[in-house]
């Protein structure tokens, strides 16, 4: 068993899942509904959680009954939660989540992110005690970057779910040690694959991924590039899969090289598409 901290966004999800995207001006009835907490670096503490790993989260919740849909959610699937919002009775980051079941695709509406700051005091040198891993999802810069440079000081990992770009990274890609990106994350300046890997080069990060959904991986390390294969299979949700990748990805690179890391956590991400919402596939031992 290992320990992770995860840093970043965590939301209170409602996902409906419809038969076809709605028209202009159209009601339609959802033929299934969930709730439970979302956002990147909490998904991927539920999914370093369900390999058997201790995983702890900082965010911001509070204690508005919203909230408490997404707690309820973190204590069931064994997280442990450090919630330093600095503004308790706010609502929590909200999400409303459209999933077409004719295809897996999701459409995502959500309340504004930046209103919600951690307090200054929710990290310190001893927050990584115990840490064999740190994730950072870009969310909340000022104590990722102070816990990212404790974590290079202390020599533990430092994983970044490049989501997309968000203002003052610049200031937290120098204390990266892996950094995995969606297709659309764009440094300034960036226009393509080639110049982001350029780009984060640049910054010093020796392993890097670009996730491209369904194609294969893009993979920049030691000085070359290659792909890893992504496994297909039928897609029913494509929700959370990034998040969920990210953190089969924190719990395999403790036990294997980069792109067998990256290969193992593409199955989970892959096998998490082929059911619905972002917790069937932990259900599913053989899986795990």
């Amino acid at each position: 068993m290992r320990t992770g901290v995860f840093l970043g966004l965590a939301t209170a999800d409602i996902v409906y899942y419809v038969p076809h995207h709605l028209e202009r001006n159209q009601k339609l009835k959802a033929e299934r509904q969930l709730v439970y907490a979302g956002g990147p670096a909490t998904n991927a503490a539920v999914t370093f959680a369900a390999f058997g790993n201790e995983a702890s989260l900082i965010t911001a919740l509070g204690q508005h009954p919203l909230a408490h849909v997404a707690k309820a959610d973190l204590a069931d699937h064994k997280v442990h939660l450090v919630d330093s919002t600095d503004q308790p009775r706010r609502p929590p980051v909200l999400s409303a989540i459209i999933v077409d079941l004719a295809n897996g695709e999701r459409s995502v509406v959500y309340s504004n992110t930046d209103l919600r700051k951690l307090r200054q005091d929710c990290v310190n040198e001893t927050t990584l005690e115990y840490a064999d891993i740190l994730m950072l999802d870009g969310y909340y810069l000022p104590q990722a970057v102070q816990l990212a440079a404790w974590a290079r000081s202390m020599r533990i990992p430092v994983v970044l779910d490049g989501g997309s770009w968000k203002e003052g990274l610049e200031a937290l890609l120098p204390l990266v040690d892996y950094a995995i990106c969606s297709r659309v994350f764009r440094p300034p300046g960036c226009t393509g694959a080639d110049s982001v890997i350029a780009s984060l080069c640049g910054f010093g990060i020796e392993h890097i991924a670009i996730t491209r959904d369904g194609e294969p991986i893009l993979v920049h390390t030691g000085g070359e590039s290659s792909e890893v294969p992504v496994m297909a299979v039928k897609v029913m949700d494509t929700l959370g899969a990034g998040d969920i990748f990210h953190g089969a990805f924190c719990h395999y690179i403790l036990e294997n090289d980069f792109l067998l890391s990256l290969e193992r956590a593409g199955e989970v991400a892959s096998l998490a598409c082929a059911s619905l919402g972002t917790r069937a596939w932990i259900e599913q031992e053989k899986f795990i």
